[in-house]
């Protein structure tokens, strides 16, 4: 049994199309929308792959009009990238985002998995980033029964056990923050598991980001993450 994991798309169509490896389930952990040029398209790869999609809090922002709860570091580019993509999308294709589960919980090949956006007990705004301590992950995990636990949000690929739970990360597929600026992704195959890099057509991103309406400068500053892996 093999089984695909996403996180992070945002808005990023080549990079999700670089990931082109074919499993028997595909999860994606949120954020297919905001900060790139092509939100719609990316709803409809998403869903034409699985019906294993959680929610994150770009597409909350987006489906519920809400905020995004962003750091301050990303949080101008991320209003201008919401301008953007609630202008191209429609009303389906923001009530899908709306109504999208926060965690999933499945068996698979006699394994049991949760999936969320940002946290084990679904806030999709959590950062559990790879260097949070042990004790910290501990107290998330606290009630949680799953064998893997897989969260996104962050953008930093990890695999880590935490009291026989394995914890992973996949990283993002359309905007990694790693310093590696190749789409990130994750391959769990009966037990083991793999986070996988592919590089991808960046300057259509680039070029598909200068034909929106985000400001001149934040198409800079996303040029700039999308080429270095971060900011």
């Amino acid at each position: 049994m093999k089984v695909l994991v996403i996180s992070d798309i945002h808005g990023n169509i080549a990079a999700l199309d670089a990931v082109c490896e074919t499993a028997d389930k595909i999860f994606c952990l949120g954020d297919m929308v905001n900060y790139g040029p092509y939100p719609r398209e990316c709803i409809k790869r998403v869903r034409t792959l699985t019906d294993n999609v959680v929610r994150g809090n770009h597409d909350n922002a987006i489906g519920s009009d809400m905020d995004c709860g962003c750091s301050v570091k990303y949080k101008e580019l991320s209003d201008a990238g919401k301008s953007y993509t609630k202008g191209i999308l429609d009303t389906e294709e923001k009530q899908f985002l709306a109504g999208l589960p926060v965690t999933l919980t499945v068996e698979i090949g006699g394994a049991s998995f949760l999936f969320s956006h940002g946290s084990p007990g679904g806030d999709m705004y959590k950062y559990l980033r790879p260097d949070v301590s042990d004790e910290v992950m501990k107290e998330e995990l606290a009630g949680v029964n799953a064998d893997f636990v897989f969260l996104g949000h962050t953008h930093l690929p990890v695999v880590r056990n935490i009291c026989g739970t394995t914890v992973v990360n996949p990283g993002s597929v359309g905007q990694p923050r790693d310093g590696i600026p190749m789409a990130s992704y994750a391959v769990w195959e009966d037990g083991r598991i793999e986070i996988k890099r592919v590089r991808y057509d960046i300057e259509a991103t680039v070029k598909g980001l200068q034909g929106t309406n985000i400001p001149a400068q934040h198409v800079k500053t996303l040029t700039k993450i999308l080429k270095e892996g971060g900011m």
